[in-house]
């Protein structure tokens, strides 16, 4: 199975977190094999003076040489520096560049639940890997959370991708449901388990594993996000790979609520995939300003 990803952009905001997140990506450099990445600063200019994107990407640059690492022999470093909002322009460079993979960070002492990342994730033509400050670089366990639909397909392959490219031999995927029953005895809980496995095996059938491992987790909760994090805790996860969700076909990219309210919360590496066949044209993703102008991301 080829890559899934091979046009990324590492989004750097020239902190010192940023130093963590060049060695996460830089092991992605070189587990993908990647031959060129895209390194994007935005610039808020709160005080008038005159942007100099020269001053910036040479920072970049700088930040880049010292700890990217050397993830490959023929890696071309291509650098963005961008001045105005900074969901505006990332979404704009990852659009007009045709990238579709974007790294992202998360410090620790900033304030919000995330938001950039989620509204990124949910508007962006590409898929968002958001690796919070203090992450390993280590990909050993995979946890996919499915609800047994098509986009789960698509995050379990992807998911499948990474595991091989991390010579992983098992990824795990949790199904969370949900029983409304008000009388609960052994045998109906029996019952119901049972249905879950089953559609959980009728999933797994139709999806090619290329010699992964499949483990199944059925659980059973009321907040599917706090649920999938508890689980990934219990297991030693670090990496959770979820689908965004459509609600139409005019907005095929709109986040699912689930993987929005996970994205908030996680403190191990998340990565969103983009629905295959359901990405956001250029036009659209630069024209739709009102999803990303209100102060909570819409969700399913």
């Amino acid at each position: 199975m080829t890559s899934p990803f091979a046009r990324p952009q590492v989004a750097l905001s020239l902190t010192d977190p940023d130093r963590e997140l060049l060695r996460y990506a830089g092991q992605l450099a070189r587990l993908f094999a990647w031959r060129e990445v895209h390194f994007s600063h935005v610039q808020a200019n709160q005080d008038g003076t005159v942007f100099d994107s020269a001053t910036w990407v040479e920072r970049m640059r700088q930040e880049v040489e010292q700890h990217f690492g050397s993830a490959t022999a023929e890696l071309r470093s291509v650098f963005h520096a961008a001045e105005g909002p900074r969901l505006d322009q990332l979404l704009n460079l990852a659009a007009v560049h045709s990238r579709d993979l974007v790294v992202m960070g998360h410090r620790r002492a900033r304030s919000g639940r995330r938001s950039l990342a989620r509204r990124m994730a949910m508007i962006s033509p590409a898929s968002v890997w958001l690796v919070p400050e203090g992450s390993s670089t280590r990909i050993s366990k995979i946890l996919v959370p499915t609800d047994f639909s098509s986009h789960s397909v698509d995050a379990l392959k992807v998911a499948i991708s990474v595991a091989q490219a991390a010579n992983v031999k098992s990824v795990q995927a949790v199904h969370i449901f949900f029983d409304p029953s008000t009388i609960r005895y052994d045998e109906h809980v029996a019952e119901v388990v049972g249905q879950e496995q089953a559609a959980f095996e009728t999933f797994v059938a139709g999806v090619d594993t290329q010699g992964v491992a499949v483990e199944p987790i059925i659980q059973e909760g009321t907040h599917p996000a706090q649920d999938i994090l508890r689980v990934a805790e219990r297991q030693g996860s670090d990496l959770i790979v979820m689908n965004t969700r459509g609600r139409s076909n005019a907005a095929s990219v709109l986040l699912g609520s689930v993987t929005s309210d996970t994205m908030a919360a996680t403190h191990i590496p998340l990565l969103t995939v983009k629905h295959f066949g359901g990405r956001m044209s250029l036009m659209q993703a630069l024209l739709n300003h009102h999803l990303w102008d209100q102060d909570v991301p819409k969700t399913n």
